[in-house]
């Protein structure tokens, strides 16, 4: 399991002055200033799941399929954060949210076997149409359909969800790769960032969190 979290180093990214103030205080009192400033960077990343954005501002791709529901819409109430000495963390809840928060903050394959895919979706109908998914994995191995006379062609992605069901097309694709299980696949994620600050906000943040804070702890 791969841990996702993000840590913000409050000192480096104060004045010259407020860094020794800061080196000054107590562990404990670097935390508190540290928790103030994740609590607003967990703002941020919760700002950018509402509205599927990346670090960079740009809107992620839409799904291709035509559910548009809000990506990723889970991870938010699951986002946790704390200050830690000389800054703050933002963290999630669990194990397997981390997991997921990890696979689409930096776009990596997620492995998915059948098991898995009937405890999400549930008993699949295999009288329903092929997928666009299962039509894509066949023309990458070569699946082609014997016309009138004997030639034969690679179909269309549209003629494959058109005139293959769901059974069908896994069983070609099963012996199309002459693997008989076919119960693991992987689904290539896009990066879908959301997860910290950029090096402006955080600058930004810790310059005025620290200025209004800091009084503040000192006299508590």
């Amino acid at each position: 399991m791969r841990p996702t979290a993000v840590k913000i180093d409050l000192s480096g990214h104060l004045k010259a002055q407020q860094q020794l103030q800061l080196l000054k205080m107590s562990p404990a009192k670097q935390r508190r200033v540290g928790a103030i400033l994740a609590r607003k960077v967990r703002t941020y990343s919760r700002k950018r799941l509402r509205e599927q954005k990346g670090l960079d501002g740009k809107a992620w791709d839409k799904r291709k399929k035509k559910d548009r529901k809000k990506m990723l819409r889970g991870l938010s109430k699951k986002m946790r954060s704390k200050g830690v000495e000389l800054g703050g963390e933002v963290f999630f809840a669990d194990g397997k949210t981390s997991e997921i928060a990890h696979q689409h903050q930096y776009g990596e394959p997620e492995e998915w076997t059948s098991k898995k895919a009937e405890k999400v979706y549930g008993q699949p109908d295999y009288g329903e149409p092929a997928t666009r998914y299962q039509a894509r994995a066949l023309k990458k191995e070569g699946y082609k359909v014997r016309l009138p006379g004997g030639r034969k062609k690679k179909p269309s992605m549209r003629w494959i969800t058109e005139n293959l069901t769901l059974g069908q097309a896994g069983l070609i694709l099963r012996m199309l790769r002459d693997d008989p299980r076919l119960n693991r696949w992987v689904i290539e994620l896009p990066e879908r960032s959301f997860l910290g600050v950029t090096e402006r906000e955080v600058s930004e943040l810790a310059s005025k969190i620290f200025d209004e804070t800091s009084g503040r702890i000192k006299s508590v």
